[in-house]
């Protein structure tokens, strides 16, 4: 598959600007696998009872990430948490918790890994949270489904217990000070990854890290040609911290301008997509204004049309398979997507011969 919508910008390219999750990197069975896990400890631990994560839990994630503000994985676990919750006290009891010494993490696995959510009270905490994030029309953010979810516990009578959930997760917030973000990574980067990044032993789960289970996306050969034809080179403007991003591509991470990139999980929030200031710092760094971000996701392309709008002359490639993201993509403006990262030389190579 390969939907083309402008050309012009994307035949002016001299440096490529890459996302990792999605698009070089395989994230499915890191990211997604630690958000499922971290929704299902905290919600078993909350109701004290066997709690299943159905497949329910994947299309409320895609709602989520189509939304444009859900690109980091934290508030997307935080909101399938405080929602679930929300739902099941108003049917049973949530007990307070205590974290006395750190637990199997392997253990939890098995709550994940059905086709139905059960108790129904989880299936129908899900299916609300994602029929009402499709209804909504423009950029939405934690923020504004904090306060759906907020209206919603008022409603069934609970906005004491979402307070309090709130409370104990300590969300947003840092590693080592809020409990979610901290949680999060130690079931992300397990045990060794959290002590080697943080010097942190951990304090809720022992676990191997979902990191592991990261694959390559992008082939060596790709990144060559692209440096061949790409006078300015490669660059990275990820989400992620830049331990992981190495952690991952290994040998691969020489192909790119690495001390030019941008990690924004080590920058301040301002450089927290969509906002632009993480592609105009690296094409002020590569001294040329003629840049493409390729990402995959929603809050990605607002990221390229938010650097454009500030003077950097930024295209979009979006890489999906999936059918629903590709054509959001071309109606919000994307220039070309793509299913495949590694089809990006031959695109780039046509398209500035199309335009000469």
């Amino acid at each position: 598959m390969r939907m083309v919508r402008s050309t012009n910008r994307v035949a002016k390219v001299e440096a490529a600007i890459f996302d990792c999750d999605g698009v070089i990197i395989d994230a499915r069975n890191s990211y997604d696998t630690a958000i499922k896990l971290c929704t299902a400890i905290v919600v078993n631990k909350f109701l004290g009872i066997e709690v299943f994560i159905g497949r329910e839990i994947e299309k409320t994630i895609k709602s989520l990430r189509m939304t444009g503000g859900f690109n980091n994985d934290s508030d997307t676990t935080s909101t399938l948490i405080q929602a679930i919750i929300t739902f099941a006290s108003a049917e049973m009891n949530v007990t307070p918790i205590s974290w006395d010494e750190p637990e199997d993490g392997e253990k939890y696995l098995k709550y994940i890994d059905r086709n139905t959510s059960s108790p129904e009270v989880v299936s129908r905490a899900l299916n609300w949270l994602a029929s009402t994030i499709e209804n909504m029309e423009g950029y939405v953010d934690l923020k504004k489904v904090e306060e759906l979810i907020t209206a919603k516990s008022i409603e069934l009578g609970v906005e004491g217990v979402l307070s309090d959930l709130r409370k104990f997760l300590n969300y947003p917030g840092n590693f080592g000070e809020s409990f979610l973000a901290t949680l999060f990574d130690e079931v992300f980067l397990g045990e060794e990854g959290v002590r080697e990044k943080y010097r942190w032993i951990s304090r809720y789960i022992r676990y191997r890290g979902t990191l592991l289970d990261e694959k390559v996306l992008v082939r060596e050969d790709t990144l060559i040609k692209l440096n061949e034809i790409l006078p300015r080179g490669l660059a990275l403007l990820t989400g992620r911290g830049r331990w992981e991003t190495e952690k991952t591509l290994r040998e691969l991470v020489r192909y790119f301008k690495i001390d030019y990139s941008v990690f924004t999980a080590d920058k301040g929030s301002e450089y927290e997509k969509p906002s632009p200031l993480g592609l105009i710092e690296i094409s002020r760094k590569l001294n040329t204004r003629n840049i493409v971000y390729v990402g995959d996701s929603i809050e990605d392309l607002m990221t390229s049309i938010a650097a454009h709008r500030e003077g950097v002359n930024c295209s979009f490639i979006g890489v999906t398979r999936d059918q629903d993201f590709a054509r959001k993509f071309l109606q919000l403006g994307a220039d070309v997507v793509v299913e495949d990262v590694n089809t990006l030389p031959s695109i780039i190579e046509d398209l500035t011969k199309t335009k000469s």
